[in-house]
């Protein structure tokens, strides 16, 4: 029984905890519900789903037919809106990036409320309205496609405007030469580095990261250059947000090689071999639902 307590403690602990990290990295979805003619539509029911499971969102329109989910990690979501009277509006493949504050807003049709109008994420209005910062994002999918010398993710900050390495180096090895980069020609040292909202910059010295997570453990990469938000305010130059991957409904995963030697290498013309070269990354990846364990049993033993 107290085993069983402890567990459970130690579990929304961490849930906790996990929730107060993400308040730097987490997304808004917002955005104005109005009819046919143009007028806003107060108390709508809003409910906000993720695609993956595990995130839902509901809320009402107010006064002037606004609403708001925050705390949103990045992902892609499902919009149900409902009102009496009106005909219910689904926005389906709503893509919300690493920090990022999407709007989007919906024309309700008078109708029963049983019919249903969807329309898809590409059909959607999600201009960047919310907020004037200057960013770029380097996706998921891309770093699943790119090749990356050394997979360190520090690379990814080449991919995004205004970002430049001053190392000299293709291949970071994971210390100082792999948090050089100049956002906008800011200084170097000025940059914010953080992994699912916490810090992941060494204070002490400011020149280096306490983590470095696998490419494989990561959505989403996301730079801001200028504009952006007072709660990035520790520094002066840019931002850097990751996120890592969460679970989804089904357990998943993938096991990898990356192979460089010999063989991949041109001759140099004027030598009479290929200079002896080999390096293995292996590994593997696995990932799904996290359950909380029932405390208490039948009998509460």
């Amino acid at each position: 029984m107290r085993n069983r307590l402890f567990c459970g403690i130690a579990v929304l602990l961490a849930v906790f905890a996990a929730t107060n990290l993400n308040a730097q990295d987490t997304g808004v979805i917002t955005g104005t519900v109005r009819d046919n003619t143009g007028a806003v539509i107060q108390g709508a029911d809003v409910k906000i789903s993720g695609t993956a499971g595990g995130i839902e969102r509901a809320t009402t329109t107010n006064s002037d037919g606004d609403y708001l989910a925050a705390g949103l990690p990045g992902g892609t979501y499902n919009l149900t809106i409902t009102a009496k009277g009106f005909k219910t509006f689904k926005g389906n493949g709503v893509i919300l990036r690493v920090a990022q504050k999407a709007r989007v807003d919906a024309t309700l049709a008078v109708g029963d409320i049983g019919t249903e109008i969807v329309v898809q994420g590409e059909q959607l209005n999600q201009v960047e309205t919310q907020t004037s910062e200057l960013a770029g994002t380097v996706t998921g999918r891309q770093m699943t496609q790119l090749e990356l010398n050394g997979r360190n993710y520090t690379q990814l900050l080449s991919l995004t405007p205004g970002a430049t390495n001053q190392s000299g180096n293709d291949e970071p090895t994971g210390g100082l030469d792999s948090v050089v980069y100049s956002v906008n020609g800011g200084r170097t040292e000025y940059n914010n580095w953080e992994v699912d909202g916490g810090n992941n910059m060494d204070d002490g010295s400011n020149t280096t990261l306490l983590t470095f997570p696998s490419v494989d453990a990561i959505a989403e990469v996301r730079v801001l250059s200028s504009n952006y938000g007072a709660q990035y305010g520790r520094n002066s130059s840019g931002t850097v947000e990751v996120e890592t991957k969460s679970g989804t409904r089904s357990f998943h995963g993938v096991a990898y090689e990356f192979v460089r030697n010999q063989a991949f290498n041109a001759r140099n013309y004027f030598a009479s071999g290929v200079t002896p070269y080999k390096k293995n990354d292996f590994g593997y990846t696995i990932g799904g639902p996290v359950y909380i364990p029932n405390v208490y049993n039948r009998d509460h033993g």
